[in-house]
Parts: C-alpha cells; structure tokens; sequence
C-alpha cells in the first residue's frame, strides 16, 4: 500500500461519481522483474493519541473534533502529525492519519496499513461507497493494469444514537503484471460513514490482504481491523 503519508510522498486519487464496481486508475511505473529490496521502518514523526479512555485496553484513541468522530487504533499504530493529510479526488479531506507496517523500498515510503477521518458529502451509504472505491483505486492500480475493485453492500450501523452505514471495498491486481515491485497486489478499504448534526463523518481504514514487497513488514490483523472498524462512534 503506498503511504498516505503527504509528507512523504502525493497521493493522487482517481475520480468517482456514483457507487462504483470497478474503476480504473494509470500511473508511471517500472518494469523491472523481481522484488527491489525492502526495510522495515518505524515512523518517528507521532502525535500524541486523545486522552479519552480507550474502550479496548492499552488502544489509542483518535478524536476528530471537526467530524465530530471518536475511534481506537492499536498501539503498534503510529499517529502521524497534525499537518498530514490525504485529500481523494472527489473532495475529501481525511486528517487524523495513522499507519501500521511502515517499510522503504527504492527510495519511497510503503505502509501495510493506515486509517483517516474526516467529513463526506452526501447520505452516509452513497459517500461510503465512493470514498472507498476511489480509495481502493489509487492504492491498488498500477500503470500496468487496472485493479479489480469489488464494492460490499452498505450495512447499515447505528452508533451512540447516530445512524451510517460501513462499506467495504477489496481490490486485486495480477501479481505477474504490477509494474511497482515494491506494493501490494491485494487489500481492502473499509469506510465507516455517520450522519452527524454537522453532516457526514467518515473513518477510513485500508490494509493490504497478501506480504508482497516484503516480508519484514507484517500485515494488519483481521481482528484488529475490525475492532477499529466497531470503535468509530460520536465524540461526546
């Protein structure tokens, strides 16, 4: 998964207009064969996690006061500072970053996993959808090819009173034919969308799903993704 990270490298995110099945995404790549050699990394750069109380022990809580969000991430996690952020083509601004699994690979900054929030237009459902394909997208295409982008139903959720919905997006390209060596070929996208009194809030996590890159950095916990997933709830 290509870091998040803006500091470190722009993340440029393909457009998308309506619920998506299948987008398309080209980059400049490589064709080299074979996998460049890889370093896992920690990140230095942190800020500190809220002092709320976590509801999973020894977990970070993430505050995002202007979506009006509360969420958990694990302690392996790493909060990237205030000024990081990520912006999708179709206007969303995601702040709050965190990443998991932090490795370097020809020169560039790769990560296993990373979540964001922020605010969406639209019905949670419709912004869920559209944030996760875009998201999906851009992670998962290559200048090679086009990743397959599978979109879930939207599940409705309730959440301390407030009504959204969850949507997950899995995306796969072709191992043989990527021409970045250093990226994942697989993983997911999981948006949490919550209408709020200010408008919709969105907490985004992405994680790739197979070790392609390297094997030194590990993959994000099934488990753990789902407890973050389950934690996105009304700050207050």
């Amino acid at each position: 998964m290509r870091t998040p990270r803006a500091a470190v490298t722009a993340i440029s995110l393909v457009a998308v207009t309506g619920l998506l099945t299948a987008v398309a995404l080209l980059v400049t790549g490589s064709d080299d064969a074979g996998t460049p050699p890889a370093t896992a990394v920690a990140p230095t750069k942190t800020r500190s996690a809220s002092p709320g109380t976590p509801r999973t022990p020894g977990w970070q809580v993430v505050d995002d006061t202007a979506a009006g969000l509360r969420y958990e991430v694990p302690p392996g996690w790493a909060l990237a500072p205030e000024e990081e952020t990520l912006e999708s083509s179709n206007g969303v601004e995601l702040g709050h970053l965190a990443d998991f699994g932090t490795y370097l690979c020809q020169g560039a900054e790769y990560g296993r996993a990373f979540s964001g929030s922020g605010t969406a237009e639209g019905e949670p459902a419709t912004a869920a959808a559209e944030l996760a394909a875009a998201i999906a997208a851009d992670q998962y295409s290559d200048g090679s090819q086009t990743a397959r982008v599978t979109l879930s139903r939207p599940t409705p959720v309730v959440r301390d009173g407030l009504r959204g919905a969850v949507v997950r997006a899995d995306a796969e390209a072709t191992a043989d034919d990527v021409a970045d060596r250093c990226a994942s070929t697989r993983g997911t996208v999981t948006v949490v969308a919550l209408a709020t009194p200010t408008g919709t809030a969105v907490v985004v996590l992405g994680a790739d799903t197979e070790p392609r890159g390297t094997d030194r950095a590990p993959l994000a916990s099934g488990e753990d993704l789902r407890t973050m997933t389950d934690s996105v709830r009304p700050l207050g």
